[in-house]
């Protein structure tokens, strides 16, 4: 009896020892995304200059100690948004043919993420870094633009284009394809490293992260025997301030 006592003691103490290792909590983030783009020479016209815009991320994280208050695992699920402005100033430079262009074009796409950082602890700060995952869902790309041509004729364009990730090869017309390669398509899986540090308040921790791809986002075009995904290299880049609410210490 006294053993069973014993050993249900036990237990117990180590159920609540492995609760005080793992911490779940919540978050949401505010995203500066860009995606850089290099074509081939030949393919120079599918480049797009290229700058930040704001998005956001949000979802649950869990965080287990290897080493209590030094050494951690930080994981989760969430949803992120990713993508890019068209620089439009760099456009009428890149296009001799256009005098002014103005408006708004912009790329945004949905991912759900699942990140798997070690974290490692000085104090209530820490240095996070490890690799991710990320399944596309979709996206958007829109424009609302006015250009006005060298022979000064107009050209209003408000349109919006879904965006659709592709697991494979997309069948794709090349001399279809209107401004560039994702406006309907692009590769649905992305993968990359996250690096970034954090302060702990209490239950809250506010982490700075820099996110770079290293998947290509081009997708492979069935259609196209002579274009390999690789003519043009579109990588996302993403700078973060997330804030995670940790529902236990």
């Amino acid at each position: 009896m006294k053993r069973q006592i014993l050993w249900i003691f036990i237990t117990i103490l180590s159920i609540q020892t492995n609760f005080a290792q793992f911490k779940f909590g919540v978050k949401l983030g505010l995203t500066a995304t860009n995606v850089n783009m290099n074509a081939a020479t030949n393919l120079d016209d599918l480049e797009l200059p290229t700058s930040r815009t704001l998005n956001f991320d949000g979802g649950v994280v869990f965080e287990y100690d290897l080493m209590p208050e030094i050494l951690s695992i930080r994981s989760g699920l969430e949803y992120a948004q990713k993508g890019f402005l068209v620089d439009l100033e760099q456009v009428k430079e890149k296009y001799n043919d256009i005098k002014e262009i103005s408006g708004d074009w912009r790329t945004r796409f949905q991912y759900l993420q699942f990140p798997v950082n070690l974290v490692y602890h000085i104090g209530d700060f820490n240095i996070n870094a490890g690799p991710y995952l990320a399944y596309g869902l979709g996206g958007i790309e829109m424009q609302d633009l006015k250009v006005v041509k060298n022979d000064d004729t107009v050209q209003n364009i408000n349109e919006s284009y879904d965006l659709q990730p592709v697991f494979g090869s997309a069948n794709v017309d090349l001399s279809s394809t209107a401004n560039s390669l994702m406006i309907q398509y692009f590769n649905g899986l992305d993968y990359g490293i996250n690096v970034g540090f954090g302060f702990n308040i209490k239950q809250v921790l506010i982490n700075v992260n820099y996110q770079q791809g290293l998947a290509n986002i081009t997708p492979d075009l069935a259609d196209e025997p002579n274009f390999s995904p690789t003519d043009l290299l579109a990588k996302h880049n993403v700078l973060s301030l997330e804030v995670t609410y940790f529902f236990t210490k």
